[in-house]
């Protein structure tokens, strides 16, 4: 009223610039706040006139009762606009629909609804008044029709104001119903009504601005997690874009991995193949053998079945500075690193030859780098042939080589082999420590080296190591068409650019191209898996082999890494050589070695150390290896006792217990006014966190091994590293065996025992390589170790003395006291105490959890502490070790009662007609005999053992026995026609085991072939024609696994036995029994090949001819050694080899034995007294059998070849031998018969044999 409250209302009904007619209604129906169906079912064309229709509408219905009062203010509203601004007729048409719903739009009589009723007509008649005119005065009439039916529904709620005045709606006078209307209308209902809508619309924008927030949030969501999803199909796009990058660049990795291995192994060969050509037996060679030229030589990793390593092998890159004295180096020299000293063969190789072989190097070593610098022109230096032979060194650098299968096809079998396991690890050598990654095959073992380990291999290696490999994938991630084949740089690659970063990069790729990245082994030829101890924590495996390849010893992270590679490389070895459902003998299946079954194995030692089976020698160094004590790991080397006490006198009584050292007690206390100084520190010392020791340094370690062995590389190279790059000073250098023992007696820090070398390598005691060792302070030279008197001079002699006091029965009956120190129950608690043998406590492990500490520095202080001073056994016994039973002269007859044996039988005509016996072997319990007619015989051999069923141990209820039994196979012809001018002897056949079958190996036919011929049956079962001229002499090896023929054409062939056989019987001709092709063909001699020595556990192959001249080769992969030439020149006519490296040299043209070392010392002749048909050596390796034309047997120790025993004959010719396991002879005559030389039962005077033609009395 007075204009206000309308003046409120007309902008938002009378604005003419605005939204749209459906726009208005639209905003009044989202105002209801419905649900967005429901509002479309109402704001649609038409939609709220269907609405207020009279039909029945559920959307609306339900839209209504859902919002109260706020649908008549909505109706009312969209009334006013479409009478304001919708056409006519559509006007007419809402009215007309509103008026049908007013009654349920006026049903509530409160007094807020009165109020806007009123507000409703006075906005009606506002309307009318506004927009009456348009359309002619038509609309007015329907404005008040709406008016008047509003009215009238709404009488109740006017009826304060309509009483009497139904007069009031008459149409006849405008104005006075106009007045009439204003009448009703009450001032303060309008302004009430007035208040509450604007109160309304207030409220209504507020749930607008509310509901546009959350409409925003929700589209804030939507458009957020349609983002997500987006950035979800991009992350999955890239993700398998990424995936094929990397599965392509594992591929290109592994490519180039199989690429750098294959040149690795090409380069190898390549070197070899260098190296034979140039060597002093070679063809190319400018200093043909005999020659004075010096040689240098180093330590051979090749370990026999004793884990001795006996061999030396050349050393091409000895440095020739080391033998001169650092002032008198020349100039240009002394500037140059020591591994890039001349060789001493390069110089005398002719120019073009040199520029050749450079030439070859170089494009096998450089084409395959990725970096053009590498790859630029070759140098024309001719002396740069050794830095590239630096750069790829065959198996000089690195000292394992690879099995002759693997090196064939490495590309290929990485292709083709599946990766069971690959983990981080380090490859512990004493040389070097190589990190990098081990991948179990199916059939190999295959290390990839990364990067050099410098120090100890602590847990900062492995951090470096996974870094490495995070840093090589981000790379392969932000550059995956650049692959780079730097891994061996990871470790580096947080470090930046610096220059000095880049200098430490350059010096590893040059240290890099000097070692073995890739190394491979064979699985099937492993024969033992032992976790082991690095650093006094179980983290690593030793992995031993069967064909004397050097074990390998790798540390991981963890114990667990360690034990699940143990245990799958086991496993895998075991279903490779067992394959589930073969018939194999299931006895070669091994065991992971853990502390229970290392354990176990230590006990069946202890036995068979207590029946005398093993010697003591073999029974420390089982226990060495099975308390973790390893040749790769300087820290832990074989720890062996001082034995003898005597080193001042002429001659060594060992009759006398003053000889020998007390075992019973630590080296320390050996000693009494010493050990007081021990005693008094034990007593009095105090430390909260030192336990009480008695001695500070120990008894073994690395410092230890590299003063015993300075003289032999590579330890020279170790020791002079251990001491800053050069030898200790000269007084404290090892130079005498005495001063060294008395040393250990008098020096409060000096406790040290004795290494294995002690016992059978006396190449360490001297300067071979004449380095230039120093002076002491009295002016006097160093050199060659001095030796006690005893020894005489002789480092071979001092050894082997050495050797016997061990094998002494003073030693054997009190090595268990040692051992009770060293591994047994007094190593720890309160025995240790007793004993006076505590030691400093972190040499003890569990003294210390590295892995638990936090602390980088101290771990890193405590791991070199552990790695340098010494590291105490694992304990295997922790219960007094019994004592070894009492010798048993019978067992061993040669050593402890030669005079025992005797001819006790004679079996006579052997064949019909009687012709020379020329070979006589044993096999298992088979005596193999052929005839000068190559007449095949098999006899049973009859022992104890076979007699009454159980183990040849002699006791007092079993009485000796042996004899020759009846045939097993009858005398057949054998072989095909011989050659003219051949002489048949025993070198011209062998015996030959298999798993199946035996066989015989027979030579010297007119075919030039050698025959394989079966035992069993006396057939034929193949025939190998490969040589060029007759087949002259045969050899196979102990284990029967390699055979070896030497022939006429001068070369050797040496072959794998393939232990197979057909199934098919009907055609045993096509059997393939040895390989055709052999693996080696070696050269060097110059004269027909007449004898013959191959053994896989030293790893050797010696071949001597008729010109006198003996060579080495090495079996494994036919690297030339060295050679021997005859003193007198004579044809070599025999040739025996010991397994504890003794040759021995026989030559009809003198007469003469020659002894030799393996390692080339000639160390005793002595003269035959006539002609030898035979020379063979007993099980042993310790005595040399003869026999020939004197009808004697002779039997010489093989430490000088004095004779120990002559055995007289019947008088004839003996023209073959052999030496049975139980020391027994049977030698075969000229004449035919067969001679048994053994034990003598006293109780039998007469030996009745199963066969009746071989009942022979030998009297009394």
């Amino acid at each position: 009223m007075n204009g206000k409250g309308p003046s409120k209302m007309l902008p938002r009904i009378t604005v003419s610039v605005g939204p749209s007619f459906g726009q208005r209604a639209r905003d009044l129906v989202e105002s209801l706040n419905i649900p967005a169906t429901e509002m479309a079912a109402v704001v649609i064309s038409g939609g709220f006139g269907n609405a207020l229709s009279g039909k029945q509408n559920k959307v609306a219905d339900k839209a209504m009762a859902l919002r109260g009062e706020r649908c008549p203010r909505i109706v009312f509203r969209l009334l006013i606009i479409y009478l304001c601004r919708a056409s006519l007729e559509r006007a007419s048409r809402c009215v007309q629909q509103f008026i049908s719903l007013l009654p349920s739009f006026l049903g509530t009589d409160d007094e807020q609804s009165k109020s806007r009723l009123q507000l409703f007509i006075w906005s009606l008649l506002l309307v009318r008044s506004r927009y009456g005119k348009l359309d002619d005065g038509a609309r007015f009439h329907v404005i008040a029709h709406v008016i008047r039916e509003t009215v009238n529904s709404g009488k109740s709620m006017l009826a304060t104001s309509m009483i009497g005045r139904d007069d009031l709606f008459n149409t006849s006078s405008l104005s006075r119903e106009t007045g009439s209307l204003h009448n009703l209308i009450q001032k303060d209902r309008v302004l009430s009504a007035v208040t509450d809508e604007s109160k309304y619309v207030k409220m209504l924008e507020s749930d607008r601005s509310r509901h546009l927030q959350e409409l925003r949030a929700k589209m804030d969501e939507n458009s957020s997690s349609e983002i997500n999803t987006q950035k979800t199909f991009e992350d999955e796009i890239q993700s398998s874009l990424h995936s094929i990058l990397a599965s392509d660049e594992s591929r290109r990795a592994a490519f180039l991995l199989a690429h750098e291995e294959e040149q690795q192994n090409v380069a190898e060969k390549w070197m070899h193949m260098f190296r034979t050509l140039i060597d002093e037996r070679g063809p190319w060679s400018a200093n043909p053998f005999p020659n004075g030229a010096v040689i240098h030589w180093k330590l051979d990793k090749t370990e026999d079945t004793w884990r001795r390593r006996p061999k030396l092998r050349q050393n091409y890159h000895f440095d020739e500075k080391l033998c001169h004295p650092p002032s008198t180096s020349p100039c240009n020299e002394a500037t140059l690193p020591s591994s890039e000293s001349k060789p001493s063969f390069v110089g005398h190789i002719p120019e073009q030859m040199k520029k050749f072989l450079l030439k070859g190097v170089h494009r096998i070593t450089d084409d395959g780098s990725s970096e053009p610098a590498e790859s630029g022109a070759e140098p024309d230096d001719p002396s740069d042939i050794h830095n590239a032979e630096i750069i790829k060194s065959s198996s000089d650098q690195i000292d394992i080589v690879p099995d002759r299968k693997e090196l064939s096809s490495p590309s290929q079998e990485t292709e083709t082999s599946e990766v069971l396991m690959s983990v981080p690890c380090v490859l512990v050598a004493p040389k070097r420590k190589l990190a990098g990654r081990l991948a179990v095959m199916k059939d190999v073992l295959h290390f990839f080296g990364e990067f050099l380990v410098e120090g100890t291999v602590g847990s900062s290696v492995f951090k470096s190591l996974n870094e490495s490999s995070l840093s090589e994938s981000a790379k392969a991630d932000h550059k995956p068409k650049s692959f780079n084949w730097s891994i061996h740089l990871g470790m580096f690659s947080d470090k930046g650019t610096s220059p000095d970063n880049m200098e430490a990069e350059d010096l590893h790729k040059k240290e890099l191209r000097t070692v073995k990245r890739h190394r491979r082994w064979n699985i099937g030829k492993i024969k033992a898996v032992h976790w082991t101890r690095y650093l006094l924590g179980y983290n690593a495996v030793e992995i031993f082999f069967s064909d004397s390849i050097a074990p390998i010893f790798i540390n991981f992270a963890s114990q667990k890494n360690a034990k699940e590679i143990g245990t799958l490389i086991v496993s895998t070895r075991n279903e490779l050589l067992f394959p589930r459902g073969s018939s194999r003998d299931k006895s070669g299946i091994i065991s992971f070695v853990d502390r229970r079954v290392a354990v176990e194995m230590a006990e069946t030692a202890r036995e068979r150390w207590k029946r005398r089976d093993i010697t003591n020698f073999d029974y420390l160094m089982i226990l060495n290896t099975l308390s973790g004590r390893s040749y790769n790991d300087l820290s832990q080397y074989p720890v062996f006792p001082w034995v003898l006490a005597d080193y001042s006198s002429e001659v060594l009584d060992f009759n006398k217990s003053a000889t020998f050292r007390d075992l019973s007690k630590p080296v320390g206390a050996l000693d009494s006014k010493r050990f007081e100084v021990f005693e008094d520190r034990y007593q009095n010392f105090c430390d909260p966190d030192i336990p009480n020791f008695y001695y500070g340094s120990h008894y073994s370690s690395m410092g230890i091994v590299l003063y015993y062995l300075l003289r032999m590389e590579p330890f020279s190279y170790l020791h002079r590293n251990f001491q800053g790059g050069k030898f200790d000073h000269a007084d404290r250098l090892f130079q005498c065996i005495e001063g060294t023992y008395k040393n250990c007696l008098s020096n409060t820090s000096d406790v040290k025992e004795l290494i294995p070398e002690f016992f059978y390598m006396p190449e360490f005691l001297i300067n071979s390589n004449s380095y230039h060792l120093g002076v002491k302070q009295d002016g006097e030279l160093i050199s060659d170790v001095s030796l006690p008197p005893w020894a005489k001079g002789s480092p071979e002699l001092f050894v082997s003395k050495n050797r016997e006091a061990l094998e002494s029965e003073y030693v054997s009956s009190n090595l268990h006291h040692w051992i009770d120190l060293i591994f047994g129950y007094k190593q720890r608690g309160k025995p240790a105490v007793e004993a006076a043998n505590i030691f400093y406590y972190l040499t003890y492990e569990g003294a210390v959890d590295l892995d638990t500490m936090d602390d980088d520095l101290q771990r890193s202080a405590i791991e070199d502490q552990i790695a340098n001073f010494g590291q105490t056994p694992i304990q295997i016994f922790c219960k007094r070790h019994p004592r070894r039973g009492p010798p048993i002269p019978i067992a061993h007859p040669l050593s402890f009662a030669p005079a025992s044996i005797s001819l006790t039988s004679i079996l006579s005509c052997m064949s019909n007609p009687p012709s020379a016996v020329l070979y006589v072997g044993l096999l298992d319990s088979n005596i193999v005999i052929v005839n000068q007619g190559l007449t095949l015989s098999v006899k049973m051999w009859l022992t104890t053992q076979l007699q009454f069923g159980g183990n040849f141990t002699f006791s007092g209820s079993q009485d000796p026995f042996f004899g020759v039994g009846s045939d097993i196979l009858s005398p057949r012809k054998i072989g095909s026609p011989l050659a003219e001018n051949v002489e048949l002897g025993a070198q011209c056949f062998a015996t030959m085991q298999t798993p199946s079958e035996n066989f015989l190996i027979s030579c010297g036919n007119w075919e030039n072939s050698f025959q394989v011929i079966s035992l069993s049956d006396g057939r034929m079962v193949q025939s190998i024609r490969q040589h060029k001229d007759v087949v002259s002499c045969v050899a196979v090896t102990a284990d029967g696994s390699i055979l070896a023929t030497g022939s006429y054409d001068t070369t050797v062939m040496v072959r794998e036995v393939l232990r197979v056989r057909s199934p098919e019987k009907r055609v045993p001709r096509k059997d393939c029994i040895i390989a055709e092709t052999p693996f080696h063909i070696l050269c060097g001699h110059d004269d027909i090949i007449t004898c013959l020595y191959v053994s896989v556990e030293l790893d050797i192959v010696i071949s001597g001819s008729k010109d006198g001249t003996c060579v080495f080769h090495t079996l494994r992969d036919g690297r030339y050694v060295r050679s021997l030439n005859h003193p007198s020149g004579s044809a070599l006519s025999k040739l025996a080899a010991s397994q504890h490296g003794r040759i021995v040299l026989y030559a009809d043209g003198d007469l003469s034995l020659n002894l030799y070392s393996i390692n080339g010392k000639h160390l005793a002749s002595s003269e035959s007294n006539g002609r030898l048909n035979c020379v063979e050596l007993s099980g042993c390796g310790e005595f040399l059998v003869c026999a020939g034309d004197q009808g004697q047997v002779v039997v010489r120790s093989m430490n000088a070849l004095e004779v120990v025993k002559r055995y007289n004959g019947v008088g004839k010719v003996i023209t073959s031998l052999t030496v049975t396991p139980e020391e027994c002879f049977l030698a075969g005559t000229k004449d035919g018969n067969l001679l048994v030389y053994s034990i003598e039962n006293p109780q039998r005077k007469a030996i009745v044999l199963r066969n009746p033609r071989t009942r022979v009395t030998i009297p009394s």
